[in-house]
């Protein structure tokens, strides 16, 4: 099961619904937007792929395959930009 941990970060809220994170000792923040702040808040609660992907589909009225691309869309996005690691178990 895949699971994706947080790293070490200071963030600030922006209007519009948008977030600005800055890992600690990284090189420059990573603004946010769409549904990647709601993940980066949720990933604080749930770490395992499928109680996010719950917790989504309980938050939006989307097709489950939409949200779920969505979901993945934004993973990749704060895994990308170093916000967050992959763990496997």
């Amino acid at each position: 099961m895949t699971h994706f941990v947080r790293v070490p970060a200071v963030e600030r809220r922006l209007s519009g619904g948008r977030s600005l994170v800055h890992v600690v000792n990284g090189a420059k923040p990573v603004e946010l937007a769409g549904s990647a702040p709601v993940i980066w808040d949720l990933l604080d609660i749930f770490s395992n792929v499928d109680e996010l992907a719950a917790a989504l589909n309980q938050r939006y009225t989307d097709e489950p395959a939409v949200i779920a691309d969505g979901m993945w869309s934004a993973l990749n996005l704060l895994r990308d930009a170093g916000l967050i690691v992959e763990r496997s178990s």
